[in-house]
């Protein structure tokens, strides 16, 4: 019984794995067939279990972008009633990783410690070693021999007995191949392993190696977390947590006067030299390093948008001039097409593009931002900026490069 009933599941799972690629209709009667249950099963567990995967259109349902996070094992643990159930092998990759990252974070934001940057590099090389690993282990459906290092076709044991696993550079290479690692990502990683492999080397007060590692470390945070939600769908929002310390103060405030020598300018060197590759890296929602930067606004300004995310007239203001609140819509028109150009090997700018940008800017600021030369002035000429969040739109609508 237990057999066909992880049969009928397969079923369902490949059925609906087909109705998205095919980006078809159907109705449930169909998945009832398909799958094996009956009708009034299929309406449960679409009320209970597919309200987020199956979506009412006017031709029956259609399945959404969400079936693509599930492998057949994972969809079988979805469908699972069981209230309490183990764990697969890649999700306590995947919740080791995220304890990595969450330490990683808090010795950075700690107010005095001395040993910051190594440690955090350390940990967050770990982070991103057990999260690819466990990309890869959910790839093979849960197979954690699928990580096992070998040597002429056999499993490499440990003087322990443990069979050995790939590491960092072997595990994000496999996913290079796979297209699942954007080049920023790989750039990101490999100047973090640099420093961690150095990080004996380091001077500790020297301002300009802090700058360059808060930069880098700011973008692996946001890397990371992006690619945890897009391979694992994974809730940040159970953590309370900053990336990285925001203050009014900056390192590139202060001027060092710590003595150089040619291990810390050959890192400096280094460093530098792989984000220019940057500029080859057209993926917006992924980088090399980041700059992390604040500024004080007075309330009297002319220009200044005034916020105020509460009911309470006694409660502070936050303030945004409107060059600040567009840095959050990067990109115009022309600019946004340039990148799709680049990432979709389908995109062509027709009709089927404009009726895609008109419906975008139904939903508001969510993607889209309109600029006044003239703010006072409702007939002013205007210009469109563009979020991010439109590259993830068009990612549904288009074939990846």
């Amino acid at each position: 019984m237990v057999a066909d009933k992880w049969n009928q599941v397969d079923k369902a799972f490949i059925f609906l794995s087909e109705k998205y690629s095919s980006k078809s209709s159907f109705q449930l009667i169909e998945l009832a067939e398909s799958s094996g249950w009956s009708l009034s099963t299929v309406k449960t567990y679409l009320r209970k279990k597919w309200s987020k995967i199956l979506v009412k259109n006017e031709n029956g349902y259609s399945v959404t972008e969400l079936i693509s996070k599930y492998s057949k094992v994972t969809f079988r643990q979805h469908q699972s009633q069981n209230i309490e159930i183990e764990k697969y092998f890649y999700q306590t990759l995947v919740d080791k990783a995220i304890s990595a990252c969450i330490s990683a974070i808090e010795i950075y934001n700690k107010p005095n410690f001395e040993y910051r940057e190594e440690t955090f590099s350390i940990l967050m090389v770990n982070a991103w070693e057990l999260i690819l690993k466990a990309k890869l282990v959910k790839d093979n459906d849960d197979n954690r021999e699928s990580i096992y290092f070998l040597n002429k076709g056999k499993t490499v044991i440990t003087p322990s007995g443990n069979a050995k696993t790939i590491g960092t550079v072997q595990a994000m290479s496999r996913l290079i191949e796979t297209k699942d690692i954007p080049k920023s990502v790989e750039l990101n990683v490999k100047l973090l392993l640099n420093i961690r492999d150095d990080s004996v080397h380091f001077i500790h007060d020297d301002v300009e190696l802090s700058i360059q590692i808060q930069e880098i470390g700011t973008a692996s945070l946001q890397n990371f977390m992006s690619l945890a939600m897009n391979w694992f769908s994974y809730d940040f929002t159970q953590f309370n947590f900053y990336l990285m310390p925001v203050s009014f103060f900056h390192l590139s405030d202060v001027t060092s006067f710590s003595i150089d020598n040619k291990v810390k300018s050959n890192l400096l060197s280094y460093l530098k030299k792989i984000e220019k590759e940057e500029e080859n890296c057209n993926d917006p929602n992924f980088a090399i390093s980041l700059k992390l930067k604040t500024k004080l606004v007075k309330t009297t300004a002319d220009e200044a948008l005034q916020v105020r995310l509460t009911n309470d007239p006694e409660a502070p203001e936050i303030v945004f001039s409107e060059e600040e609140a567009l840095r959050n819509y990067p990109n115009d028109y022309h600019e946004v097409i340039a990148i799709f150009k680049k990432r979709y090997t389908n995109f062509k700018q027709n009709t089927k593009l404009h009726n895609h940008m008109r419906s975008l800017k139904t939903d508001g600021e969510k993607y889209c931002k309109v600029r006044r030369l003239d703010p006072e002035n409702p007939n002013s000429i205007n210009k469109t900026f563009y979020h991010n969040r439109v590259i993830d739109k068009f990612d549904e609508w288009y074939d990846r490069v």
